[in-house]
């Protein structure tokens, strides 16, 4: 193809000797050697005088090839061509037109090279995703290789915002982005193409981070990577996090990387979210996780090592925050961590699948309660392979309080092939206690290293509901089975 495009001549050996090719002409626009070409340039030439006469007719060359090798536009009357499509940034190309005179007469012209321009990435505005913006933006394009945006200052989203494939957001220093409750995010990459909100500063918490407080079904984070976030005071609330999430707020996370922030990769530490986090990696931060305990039957698969910390810290109580629906927690490379009791009532049953480790803070423990429903319980059925730790952060006996059964009568209260070790502190009778004879099955259990009785039994000499067997005591202060 090379040979029968750019050899074409008017010597007496043509196909039509009694015909005479175009005149020889000169490109224009755009010129040989120059740089900093627009990425959709105009190209212009003079035009080719045909002796006999003839209608001319112009193919335009361009490629990245020299010569240039194909054809981008053929047939063409005018002298001048603009591609349908954006040149590539920072790219040398090279360009070459033919005339012909379509009686098989051809002239090339000479061969001109140009550099495009290297893109810049955009500065986006304050108020680019105000809702009181007529000019807002929508969608965030995948404009050039490396960043295509950059925030300088707290930007909220108050539309319903879509980045595509491949973005990269540069935050500079101490800038974040809110997004508000008539708002949304829905930022879906891919294992090829992932989007990135990275630093201008490639520190720990160079920027604050992202804080949703939007309930939308559209808020969602596939194949995206956080980093260097993390530096606080996107709320007045303390929270501390790369990605914080607010009450009541729906997010879904798949394939989500958070690395190298300043303090949590996720806080969620309020109440009736709606959150799903899945398959996610979280490294290189304080603590991976942060949340509400009922948060943590959402977390699937991931990696969530390599933080400070490498425990996902979970918080409950008695009000809105206590485990009022059925929850199940699977096991993770990381333990879960209890920095407060863990309440759980109103029926609500919390499974606990083999081979999940359970720590808590000094002091903390778990209560399983009627409440509102006598269908509250706990069902930790671990394997002998497999079994399922109630630890303690400090490891010494006595170091968290206990697992308090009371006033259920749920046939689902299941303790084994269990480890429980460190508890019976904090005026703890024993590291399971029971109140008020609650239905309960404690098989296969090792005690270990507790400052207290293995079970304690309130308000009764024995407890009737009780089923035990094959449990095995090691250095347990109080002995095996205590009561009031």
């Amino acid at each position: 193809m090379v040979v029968s495009v750019f050899s074409c001549s008017k010597d007496d050996d043509s196909p039509n000797p009694d015909n005479h090719a175009p005149e020889s002409f000169n490109l224009i626009t755009v010129p040989d050697g120059t740089t900093d070409v627009d990425l959709n340039p105009t190209f212009s030439w003079e035009p080719a005088i045909d002796p006999d006469g003839d209608a001319v007719s112009y193919d335009v060359y361009l490629g990245t090839e020299n010569p240039p090798i194909t054809a981008v536009a053929s047939g063409l009357s005018d002298i001048t061509y603009t591609p349908q499509e954006n040149l590539n940034p920072g790219t040398t190309y090279y360009w070459a037109v033919m005339a012909k005179d379509g009686n098989q007469g051809e002239t090339l012209s000479n061969v001109a090279t140009f550099t495009t321009l290297e893109q810049q990435p955009i500065v986006l505005s304050c108020n680019a995703f105000k809702s009181n913006n007529d000019d807002a933006i929508l969608l965030l394009e995948n404009r050039i290789n490396g960043v295509d945006y950059i925030i300088d200052c707290i930007t909220s989203v108050e539309v319903d915002l879509k980045i595509e494939p491949g973005v990269e957001i540069e935050f500079t220093d101490a800038t974040g982005m809110k997004i508000r409750e008539e708002g949304s995010i829905s930022a879906i990459g891919s294992q090829s193409e992932p989007i990135i909100f990275t630093a201008a500063t490639k520190t720990k918490g160079a920027w604050k981070g992202i804080i949703s407080y939007s309930q939308s079904v559209k808020n969602r984070f596939d194949y995206v990577t956080m980093e260097y976030a993390g530096d606080g005071g996107l709320s007045g609330n303390g929270e501390l996090g790369s990605l914080i999430l607010r009450p009541g707020v729906y997010f879904r996370l798949n394939n989500v990387t958070i690395k190298n922030g300043l303090n949590n990769g996720i806080s969620s530490t309020w109440y009736n979210y709606d959150v799903e986090i899945n398959n996610c990696t979280i490294t290189g931060c304080d603590m991976p996780i942060y949340a509400d305990a009922n948060v943590a039957s959402h977390i699937s698969g991931g990696d969530f090592t390599g933080n400070n910390t490498d425990a996902i810290r979970l918080d409950s109580d008695a009000g809105p925050r206590k485990m009022s629906t059925s929850q199940t927690w699977t096991a993770l490379n990381v333990p879960y961590r209890m920095g407060s009791t863990l309440v759980i009532e109103d029926g609500a049953v919390f499974t606990i699948q083999p081979g999940v480790i359970v720590e808590f803070e000094d002091g903390k423990g778990i209560i399983i309660d009627k409440g509102g429903d006598d269908g509250s319980a706990i069902s930790a059925e671990g394997t002998p392979e497999n079994p399922i730790v109630f630890t303690g952060v400090t490891k010494s006996p006595g170091a968290w309080e206990t697992i308090s059964v009371r006033r259920t009568s749920s046939v689902q209260n299941k303790i084994d092939n269990v480890l429980i070790e460190y508890a019976g502190g904090a005026g703890a009778g024993g590291a399971i206690e029971m109140w008020v004879d609650p239905v309960l099955t404690v098989t296969n259990t090792t005690f270990k290293d507790i400052d207290a009785c293995a079970l304690y039994n309130r308000y009764g000499p024995t407890n009737p509901n009780l089923t035990e067997n094959n449990n095995t005591l090691v250095n347990v202060n109080g002995g095996y089975m205590c009561n009031d």
